[in-house]
């Protein structure tokens, strides 16, 4: 079971950072790990999850790929969230970020 005050947490937070840019989903973790939370990275990486469906549930964002190190969307994601996609960016390579219109 999900203790929802870190996910609650990390929702607020991201929230706020999308009124500024987009937020790639590395960020996610790094959020958690900066708010000290405790778990296992595959515990960090589902109270991630649950935050981003939350997000994107309520319409205050959605999934774009973005390159590295620029803010400037790349592509729409069409396909599926994979774990994968929560681990730090490379360089010249697309990563999964959520941002507002």
């Amino acid at each position: 079971m999900i203790n929802k005050n870190p996910v609650k947490t990390l929702v607020q937070e991201v929230d706020d950072y999308l009124d500024m840019s987009s937020v790639g989903l590395y960020e996610f973790m790094w959020i958690l790990n900066g708010d000290k939370v405790e778990g296992s990275k595959d515990q960090h990486r589902e109270y991630a999850l649950t935050a981003l469906r939350s997000l994107l549930e309520d319409n205050r964002g959605r999934l774009v790929l973005l390159l590295w190190p620029s803010d400037e969307v790349v592509a729409e994601l069409e396909r599926d969230i994979e774990p994968e996609d929560f681990n730090d960016p490379r360089a010249d390579t697309p990563y999964v970020a959520i941002t507002r219109d």
